[in-house]
């Protein structure tokens, strides 16, 4: 591409991305403006106490998050309606015109860091990914490397083994390497970067994945193809989905992940163009910038907010985009599968680390030469979070709200003119409740329309939709659990308490009782506290506060039924909450089914196999 060309072209793209964001920026406006101004309308009487003040404070803040989450999704769901399979091309300009036949210009290693993690799981990955890419036919594009962290000597010489065996199975002279670290300095990213001073000038490009991640051949040299011919890309993060679940919590989540995932991401990536972001794996880097530009700090002083950073995809990212190489969201999962966790402890495990992680975030979001995308990546990820203690903030305050109407709690500031001839033009506060409760849910909604095209691959219209009822009432019952742990997170590190890193449970357990009444005893705290504010101070909203008292409640019971597997697989068995990848598995994931779904999976790899060797 000649300077000429790549200067129109950058131009084009400079138009494109201010058109997409001041539509963004228009509708979440108009949103906010609306859902704010009926909120106070029906607050204001005789004034404005310092409570309601704060309360349409904290709301309109709560809006915003509410707004980008759904415009994000309708926009998805528009170009998904429109253009179906074509939509991650149409929306990511990266992707057009491109060329399915072409032999990639450049190396590829194929990077898959281990620490402490199942041998068996991380090797049949590997193994799974290894002979998809080798059954293109474009082998000698790609190497493999397992860069293992394990600390733990039994688990470190059964990966000795494994790679042993692989190695000669598939005959990798100088294509497979197993490098193990017996000093795990800076985790993660010091594996990697040890990777790159080591290798790093040996190829082009570098695919990431997770211990748990599986690609196949055709979406990993798709993803080569894109950065040959977009010289400007530094990074290109595809959609991964969660894939081998048995358990009911797991199954739960892979099914919203597959049913929202790239509905969601679409509308990301419309938005976000050359701005995008990166999640840690699943993703296509060009080593050179990344070497060049992408060491990252260490934050100063002491405390979980300072030392290494935990999560360090964002930054990276940003980086990046500092550097002026585009970093862009794909939004397609096909060919793309990570695991997720298989109950909700382990899931708030994984996010202590990832919690803390974002927060950190906010120390370099005034990094001097940041985009401003990049920096509202940053200000979301910590919001995922930090939006626990606001609705937290908003529950209390809603009682005392209605407790201020007879006995003055806080100050009364006199409103300059007389607001009642706004009334006829505001909705009444169960309007706006149904409103707010419409956007939250609509995504799933809107999911649900696009998945009715492909119903037999989810086992059909009707056990489609009853799967969908089920993921959103258990979505509806966990969000309050989820969020007194992530006050509880978000409280221990204000109090200077750290996480522990530990290796990431993948294989499915049983929460135990005791486990889990002793994980859950805040959460029988909360509702005893919230239940009585609103008994003494507003019995009248008590039916509106009933779903998320009874998830409280519920929360032991509910974490030992999510860890287990018999539930998950007699759903399984009667064909709810299926996903496509166990109707019709893809070719690269047999062996990986087999192994996790005690469900026949009635596929025969024979033919990949023989593939691969040849």
């Amino acid at each position: 591409m000649n300077k000429q060309s790549d200067k129109s072209c950058k131009t084009g793209l400079s138009k494109l991305r201010y058109r997409r964001r001041l539509l963004l920026v228009l509708l979440l406006s108009l949103t906010v403006g609306a859902l704010s101004t009926n909120l106070a309308l029906n607050l204001f009487e005789n004034g404005l106490s310092l409570l309601e003040a704060a309360y349409v404070f904290l709301s309109t803040i709560a809006f915003l998050w509410i707004s980008q989450s759904f415009w994000t999704s309708v926009i998805g769901f528009i170009f998904r309606l429109i253009y179906s399979n074509k939509a991650a091309s149409v929306v990511t300009p990266l992707a057009q015109d491109l060329d399915p036949n072409s032999t990639p210009k450049g190396q590829t290693a194929i990077v898959m860091p281990a620490y402490n993690e199942d041998p068996d799981l991380v090797f049949l990955g590997m193994e799974q990914t290894l002979r998809s890419v080798l059954a293109t036919g474009h082998g000698n594009s790609f190497d493999f490397f397992i860069l293992s962290d394990t600390t733990d000597l039994d688990i470190a010489a059964k990966e000795e083994t494994l790679s042993q065996e692989l190695y000669h199975r598939y005959g990798l002279q100088g294509k497979f390497h197993y490098r193990r670290r017996e000093i795990n300095t800076n985790r993660k990213v010091g594996n990697i970067k040890d990777f790159c001073d080591r290798w790093g000038d040996d190829y082009d490009y570098m695919v990431v994945l997770d211990a748990d991640s599986i690609m196949s051949g055709e979406t990993i040299l798709n993803m080569t193809r894109m950065m040959d011919n977009n010289s400007g890309t530094g990074l290109i993060q595809v959609l991964p989905r969660a894939m081998g679940q048995k358990t009911l919590f797991g199954r739960l989540t892979q099914f919203n992940i597959r049913l929202t995932g790239e509905l969601f991401a679409t509308g990301l990536s419309y938005w976000a163009m050359n701005d995008g972001n990166y999640w840690g794996h699943n993703a296509i880097l060009r080593l050179a910038p990344f070497i060049k530009h992408c060491d990252l700090p260490i934050l100063s002083g002491k405390g979980p907010l300072s030392g290494e950073i935990l999560s360090h995809d964002f930054v990276e990212a940003a980086l990046l985009r500092r550097a002026d190489q585009d970093v862009w969201i794909y939004p397609e999962g096909k060919g793309s599968y990570e695991q997720v966790p298989t109950n909700i402890l382990d899931h708030i495990v994984r996010d202590q680390r990832w919690c803390q992680g974002n927060f950190q975030h906010m120390r370099l979001i005034g990094t001097k030469g940041l985009k401003k995308v990049s920096r509202i990546h940053m200000l979301m990820g910590a919001m995922s979070y930090a939006s626990s203690y606001l609705w937290m903030m908003l529950l209390l305050m809603s009682a005392f709200l209605v407790t201020e109407r007879t006995m003055p709690i806080s100050p009364v500031i006199p409103l300059p003119y007389e607001w009642s001839m706004l009334t006829p033009y505001t909705a009444s506060p169960l309007s706006l409740f149904i409103i707010v409760m419409s956007m939250l849910f609509a995504p799933k909604i809107l999911a649900l329309i696009l998945a009715y095209k492909e119903t037999n691959s989810y086992g059909g219209p009707i056990k489609l939709t009853i799967s969908c009822l089920i993921e959103m009432v258990f979505s509806a019952i966990t969000a309050p659990v989820l969020m007194i742990f992530h006050v509880k997170i978000i409280t221990a590190l204000l109090l200077g308490k750290t996480v522990k890193w530990d290796a990431q449970s993948r294989n499915g357990r049983t929460i135990p009782w005791g486990e889990a009444f002793k994980q859950h005893r805040a959460h029988l705290i909360a509702a005893l506290v919230l239940g009585a504010v609103y008994l003494n101070q507003a019995p009248e909203l008590l039916p509106w506060l009933a779903p998320i008292l009874i998830g409280l409640i519920m929360s032991a019971p509910l974490a030992v039924a999510f860890g287990q597997e018999k539930i998950g697989l007699f759903l399984q068995r009667h064909g709810i909450l299926l996903i496509p990848e166990e109707t019709k598995p893809p070719e690269e994931l047999p062996l990986i089914f087999t192994k996790l779904i005690q469900e026949p999976s009635g596929f025969n790899d024979n033919a990949l196999s023989h593939k691969a060797a040849e």
